[in-house]
């Protein structure tokens, strides 16, 4: 009878213990922080954004969120004074086009996730803009072009 009784007593306490938590009401430290902010054009702004672990791009124009996106498991490239930068595409028919580059953190080959930022329409640079994730592992700016509206 003692064992019966340890062994349901053993048993309701797993089944409380494993009880699942509303994530809506779950209380996480993991917030997103700016790490770059660029100006894109008279109301266009680039914000990139990390919580240690996903890289999200967030497009703002006239002041309201626009397009966003994002990868886990990424983090920006740096240049060697720890600065975000934007490679710059000039070669296009529109303004110019920016590339923004994250390496994946598990890669074994160097891996990286790029986004192409180009304006919507050719004859308004000043926006609103267009974010593109490139398809590809291991992208070149010769080959990015194709990405661009």
């Amino acid at each position: 009878m003692t064992a019966k009784l340890t062994l349901m007593l053993a048993i309701a306490l797993l089944t409380v213990s494993c009880r699942q938590v509303d994530s809506a009401t779950a209380v996480t430290d993991d917030t997103m922080h700016c790490e770059a902010s660029f100006l894109l054009g008279a109301g266009a702004e680039l914000r990139l954004l990390s919580d240690g672990n996903l890289s999200q791009l967030e497009l703002y124009y006239g002041g309201d969120l626009q397009e966003l996106v994002g990868t886990a498991n990424t983090d920006y490239v740096r240049s060697d004074n720890g600065q975000i930068t934007l490679d710059t595409i000039t070669d296009t028919a529109l303004a110019p086009a920016f590339v923004v580059r994250t390496y994946d953190r598990s890669s074994t080959y160097g891996a990286e996730v790029w986004y192409v930022i180009s304006p919507y329409r050719r004859d308004d640079p000043d926006g609103p803009w267009n974010i593109v994730k490139v398809p590809d592992d291991k992208p070149t700016l010769q080959r990015v072009g194709q990405y661009i509206r």
